[in-house]
């Protein structure tokens, strides 16, 4: 299987981790892939990069972003990972999606009123 930049795959390291996280840069002569850990079973390996042998890489299925709720799980991750880009790509379509402005400097954007698993809102 061919995996490319930016994949989302699982994988099992060379110390016997699992890990969860998406491609950086593969090195195909060497059949080596440097992945960024976002979730392991080892939680000193989240947040940083580490090589695994692509025959031990599994792709993970692409994420839909048709819920609201989807798009704010990935902002939550876009900040884990730092990336200001994908952040603002992200909150700008949430906030196309939610019929709200965005303001290009100081970017800001209302949430709406939580609501319970019930689907009740909750009151400010």
């Amino acid at each position: 299987m061919k995996f490319e930049i930016g994949d989302w795959v699982q994988a099992k390291t060379r110390n016997g981790e699992f890990v969860h996280g998406f491609i950086e840069s593969i090195d195909h002569s060497k059949g080596l892939a440097k992945v960024f850990v976002v979730r392991s079973d080892n939680e000193e390996s989240t947040g940083k990069s580490t090589s695994v042998l692509e025959h031990w890489l599994r792709e993970l299925p692409s994420y839909a972003m048709d819920e609201e709720s989807s798009l704010y799980n990935l902002i939550d991750l876009a900040l884990a990972t730092r990336d200001e880009s994908w952040f603002m790509e992200l909150t700008r379509s949430l906030a196309a999606r939610s019929g709200q402005e965005c303001q290009a400097e100081g970017y800001s954007f209302r949430r709406k009123a939580p609501v319970n698993r019930l689907g009740h809102t909750a009151r400010p």
